[in-house]
């Protein structure tokens, strides 16, 4: 861990942090052939516009609209995310018809780099992959691929991600195991069956990664149903931690019409974590979120309605104090709680859901100097 003594209070603390990343800023073969040649989502976001007086639209990255397969612009990523306290990117990770989607900054970039200052982990995202790019009010989003997998797709999936992914020295490690994350677990206990069939599916995953010499996995789990009828059990299914993938389900509840105030969202967020913390079978995994503006996924020429994903509330004065409050927030909450002392960010780069922690052309490096001094880490990377 990084510290010199300043920051907050001083003190070096021993928090893992991951950022999500999610991997959309490069031609993509598969999206090419419904998009055109080399679209990515910077494109909604150079037409957002402001929908509402005072709505932040356009947002622009001060990197520019990079082409995240060039190593250099990778390797500026994992330096930055490393100085100011990041020590994984958790990687948004696609599999759909049996073949990687979205997966080339990964396969072909990140893991070439000759250093890794920032390591990485998978989050299988195996959800339905809808066409919002963008949605549009007079007609439902198609669905592009389906998330299902059955039993045979899911082993043939994971001895892929033993072999080539969880070996590799880059891989992020919490207390020794490779930490993996499944975003949908309620997708894959429907899939393949119940719960004693995802259960036995699972340790069949671990025995053979610990066969192939990745040693032991950290299944973490987003996704399930943690309470009432037909409640996803983490235990029986072999699951280590869960936590949830960012605030969006308190974004309906605390809405005001088109907007919510980030410090009611952050304060309601932080109440909730010692609540299903003790409520669970096993660790819970808070998250902070930078912000959410789902706006860019909509038709610009659209009536801005809030009715359901990606229509959903604009998030209003997250700014970096705010954003810092609430990391100072899960910090002290994992402090008090133990191990395993692990803090998720959403996001590193999910620019077209409005929450990201790159430099932007109005706070440059603010968001990250906040998660720096609430972390009680400072940069020492030039």
């Amino acid at each position: 861990m990084r510290s010199d003594g300043s920051g907050s209070g001083g003190a070096e603390r021993d928090i893992q942090v991951a950022a999500i990343y999610f991997p959309s800023w490069h031609a993509e073969p598969r999206r090419d052939a419904r998009r055109g040649p080399g679209w990515t989502e910077w494109e909604l976001m150079k037409a957002g516009r402001p929908r509402f007086p005072g709505h932040a639209q356009p947002i622009e990255p001060a990197w520019g609209y990079a082409e995240e397969t060039d190593p250099a612009v990778m390797t500026r990523s994992v330096a930055t995310a490393a100085e100011y306290g990041i020590d994984a990117f958790l990687w948004d990770w696609y599999w759909y018809d049996g073949e990687d989607f979205l997966n080339r900054p990964l396969n072909e970039t990140y893991l070439s780099l000759p250093a890794h200052p920032t390591k990485f982990a998978l989050m299988w995202a195996n959800h339905n992959w809808m066409d919002v790019f963008p949605a549009r009010n007079d007609r439902r989003s198609e669905l592009v691929f389906p998330a299902s997998v059955n039993a045979d797709e899911f082993h043939r999936m994971t001895d892929l991600i033993i072999e080539r992914y969880l070996t590799h020295p880059a891989y992020w490690r919490v207390n020794g195991a490779a930490w993996f994350t499944i975003f949908m677990l309620q997708q894959l206990q429907d899939d393949l069956g119940g719960v004693a069939a995802t259960a036995a599916a699972l340790a069949d995953f671990r025995a053979r990664a610990r066969a192939a010499g990745a040693g032991e996995l950290h299944i973490n789990a987003m996704g399930g149903r943690w309470s009432g009828p037909n409640a996803t059990p983490p235990r029986e299914l072999g699951i280590d931690c869960f936590g949830p993938y960012n605030w969006l389900h308190q974004l309906m509840r605390l809405r005001q019409g088109l907007t919510v105030n980030y410090r009611a969202w952050r304060l309601a967020a932080a109440a909730e974590w010692p609540i299903q913390d003790a409520r669970a079978e096993v660790p819970y995994i808070p998250n902070v979120t930078m912000g959410w503006d789902s706006t860019t996924r909509v038709s610009q020429d659209d009536e801005l309605t809030v009715e359901g994903w990606p229509r959903l509330p604009v998030v209003i004065n997250n700014t970096p104090a705010e954003f810092g409050q609430a990391v100072a927030d899960a910090v002290a909450f994992l402090e008090r709680r133990g191990e395993p002392k692990v803090l998720t960010i959403n996001a590193w780069n999910e620019w077209t859901e409005g929450s990201y922690l790159e430099p932007d052309r109005t706070h440059g490096l603010a968001y990250l100097e906040a998660l720096a001094r609430a972390l009680g880490r400072t940069r020492t990377l030039s």
